[in-house]
């Protein structure tokens, strides 16, 4: 007997779950795609983070921060669990499905980056899941 594939979760619903978690998200659905902005401060010390969702079925959810820009450790070349193009990379291959709330996932995800991110600003290494990512001390860097 074979098994019936979940659906996708539709963008409307998965932009009202969004409003439903953070009431003052600003979001929309135009042309097949969601978009939401809103900020995140992942524990009561931390700053405040403007983050920018971009979702449209069959891709990957495209998560960035827009304010403040994100600074480098000062012994780092480059920001971990980023992509290539800047979007925050915060789960493994498989881990995420469309069928799957952004509110349930995506959002705790993006904070909890956030949170080993300004953690990695202060220990130079990541304390998140996945590869770690030890900032080599100035006199092993390559020159």
């Amino acid at each position: 007997m074979a098994s019936i594939p979940a659906r996708a979760v539709n963008l409307g619903r998965q932009m009202a779950a969004i409003k439903a978690v953070i009431p003052g998200v600003q979001a929309a659905v135009r042309g097949g795609e969601l978009v939401c902005t809103f900020t995140l401060q992942p524990t009561t010390a931390s700053r405040n983070y403007t983050v920018r969702i971009v979702y449209r079925h069959r891709r990957r959810p495209r998560v960035t921060i827009t304010d403040p820009p994100l600074a480098l450790h000062p012994n780092a070349t480059a920001l971990p669990h980023v992509y290539p193009d800047g979007d925050l990379c915060l789960y493994l291959p498989g881990e995420w499905n469309e069928h799957m709330f952004l509110s349930n996932t995506i959002l705790p995800w993006t904070s909890a980056w956030l949170l080993h991110y300004e953690l990695w600003l202060v220990l130079g290494r990541w304390t998140g899941s996945g590869d770690d990512h030890v900032v080599p001390p100035p006199a092993s860097r390559i020159r």
